[in-house]
């Protein structure tokens, strides 16, 4: 079984860190793309786990991503969502949220969808969307 991998929205800095080790149940060090590293309490930052997925090109799909799907007229932009048991896609209607086994081949670990930017840095990506 793989380690769960994490990225950290840092609330303060409203910044995506894309690298963290996690000490104890309050503290993470976290680090940016530039490898310079930096201490934060884990209320002050937002933690995204990877899926285990990788959207069409090849990019890490996490916890929080906005992600689009288009096939033909079925098309959809939502977010990335985990409830206890699983991550699923949300915010194409308030009623719909879409599993990630219609659109993942768990062979190679990709999925059909892009990742378009997340709901952090990005939250206009999904406004008309609820």
């Amino acid at each position: 079984m793989n380690k769960p991998k994490f990225r950290a929205w840092d609330k303060e800095r409203g910044m995506m860190k894309c690298h963290g080790l996690f000490q104890g149940c309050t503290i993470a060090q976290l680090y940016n793309d530039d490898y310079q590293n930096y201490m934060r309490f884990l209320d002050e930052i937002i933690l995204m786990q990877y899926t285990g997925l990788k959207d069409k090109n090849g990019v890490e799909i996490y916890e929080g991503d906005v992600v689009r799907q288009v096939a033909g007229e079925y098309s959809y932009i939502g977010a990335v969502e985990k409830d206890c048991y699983q991550f699923y896609i949300d915010g194409i209607d308030p009623l719909d949220a879409y599993s990630f086994d219609d659109v993942a081949d768990t062979s190679n670990c990709t999925a059909d969808l892009e990742v378009i930017g997340n709901i952090h840095e990005n939250p206009e990506l999904l406004s008309g969307v609820e």
